[in-house]
C-alpha cells in the first residue's frame, strides 16, 4: 500500500540558508526542525527532502559538499528528535545558465518544476494525492501543485529571505504558515478530520449491508412464492393413474373389435378381458386417488 509524504524544501524550511551553503561546518537547524521531521513519521508520513542546488552548476561547491551537508543535517535531526529521520533526499544540481558545461540544461528536477517530487514517489512508491509539500518560496508551491500534493508555505518573519521566497507566485498555497510547528499543526489537523471521515464511513458502512442484504433476502422470498403457485397448478405425476389410462384404452378397443368382428370361436373372450381391464382401471384410480 502506498504511503503519503512530507516533501520538505531544505534551506530556509528545515537549515538556515539564503543563499548557497555548501559548507557543512555551517549547518544550522531551523527552529523546531527536528520535532516537525518527527511529528511527520509520527502522523504516518514518510520525509523528503527536496532542493535546488544550482551552487554545483555555477562551480560554487560540488555534489559532494551538497551530500556532506544533508549528512550534518541529518546529525543534528537525530541529536534534537531520535525519530527525526529524512528517508530520502533529492537534490538538482542543474541550471540553464551553468558555469560548469555538464550541469547546463533546463532540468525537469528543478523547481517549480515537479521532477524532484515525481522521482520520489516513484522510488518510495508514494501516494502523492495524500502528500504535502513544505516549503518557503513560490517554486516550492508551484512544484507540489504540478505533483499534485497540497500545499504550505511558511513565511517565517525571523530569517532573512533569500532571493527565490522574494518571487512572485503563480499558484495560491493550500495554507501559509509563520513556522514549521504551524504547517505540522494543520498537517495534523487535516489528517485527523480525513480519519475522522473514514471512521464515520466505516460506522455507516454496516447499516447499509444490511438494508441491501433485506431487499435481498424479500425478492428471494418473493421469487419462491411464485414458484409455489406454479406448482400448485401442476398435475402430480402418478404411475397408478397412467397405468389406469393404459388399461382404459385397452379395454375399449377389445371391447370395440369384440363388438364389431365378433370371433366364433369363444366370441365371449375378449368381451371378459376388456372387463377385467375396466376393473383394473377403476382400481388403480382408487389406489392413485388415496396417495
Amino acid at each position: 500500500m502506498k504511503q503519503p509524504a512530507i516533501f520538505f524544501d531544505r534551506d530556509n524550511t528545515l537549515i538556515v540558508s539564503d543563499g548557497y551553503l555548501g559548507d557543512s561546518t555551517k549547518v544550522k537547524l531551523i527552529r523546531g526542525a527536528a520535532e516537525a521531521v518527527a511529528r511527520a513519521h509520527a502522523l504516518g508520513f514518510r520525509v523528503v527532502t527536496i532542493s535546488n542546488q544550482s551552487g554545483v552548476a555555477r562551480g560554487l561547491f560540488t555534489e559532494d559538499a551538497v551530500n556532506a551537508v544533508n549528512d550534518k543535517m541529518q546529525e543534528l535531526l537525530f541529536a534534537g528528535n531520535p525519530r527525526a529521520e529524512i528517508d530520502h533526499h533529492e537534490f538538482c544540481p542543474f541550471h540553464p545558465e551553468a558555469k560548469l558545461e555538464q550541469y547546463r540544461q533546463d532540468s525537469d528536477l528543478r523547481k517549480p518544476r515537479p521532477g524532484m517530487i515525481l522521482r520520489a514517489a516513484e522510488e518510495l512508491d508514494l501516494d502523492l494525492s495524500a502528500s504535502w509539500v513544505i516549503g518557503d518560496a513560490a517554486r516550492d508551491i508551484e512544484a507540489g501543485h504540478a505533483a499534485g500534493c497540497r500545499t504550505i508555505l511558511i513565511n517565517d518573519m525571523s530569517l532573512s529571505a533569500s532571493p527565490a521566497a522574494m518571487e512572485a507566485s503563480l499558484i495560491e498555497p493550500d495554507e501559509i504558515v509563520a513556522s514549521l510547528s504551524e504547517a505540522l499543526d494543520v498537517i495534523e489537523a487535516a489528517v485527523g478530520t480525513e480519519s475522522l471521515h473514514q471512521h464515520s464511513l466505516e460506522a455507516t458502512r454496516p447499516a447499509a449491508t444490511s438494508a441491501e442484504l433485506a431487499r435481498i433476502e424479500h425478492l428471494l422470498q418473493a421469487i419462491l412464492d411464485q414458484a409455489r403457485r406454479r406448482n400448485e397448478h401442476v398435475p402430480e405425476f402418478s404411475l397408478g393413474k397412467m397405468l389406469a389410462g393404459v388399461t382404459q384404452i385397452l379395454a375399449i378397443a377389445l371391447a370395440m373389435a369384440n363388438y364389431f368382428y365378433r370371433p366364433a370361436a369363444e366370441p365371449m373372450t375378449p368381451l371378459l378381458i376388456a372387463i377385467f381391464l375396466e376393473v383394473m382401471t377403476v382400481a388403480l384410480l382408487v389406489m392413485g386417488s388415496q396417495r
